[in-house]
């Protein structure tokens, strides 16, 4: 997560907020926005180390804004 938070900036991304979320686990949380690319992500680490025999996880939400395709396009026009 740290690693996230170093590197998605020089990719274009703004950090928006990082730190516990306010679920009862208190999981490490990320969110940015691609304001170029109207992309937004939440990334929230399922940390399970000494706490269960499962594997810790990465959860990734990704939204973007509502594009339309122009009058006389298709979405599968190059």
């Amino acid at each position: 997560m740290k690693r996230l938070k170093g590197e998605l900036p020089k990719r274009g991304w703004k950090i928006v907020s990082y730190g516990p979320d306010s679920s009862k686990a208190r999981s490490l949380e990320l969110t940015a926005d691609h304001p170029e690319k109207k992309f937004s992500v939440v990334i929230t680490l399922q940390d399970r180390r000494g706490r269960s025999e499962d594997p810790s996880m990465i959860e990734v939400d990704v939204n973007s804004s509502c594009f339309q395709v122009p009058d006389g396009q298709s979405v599968r026009d190059g």
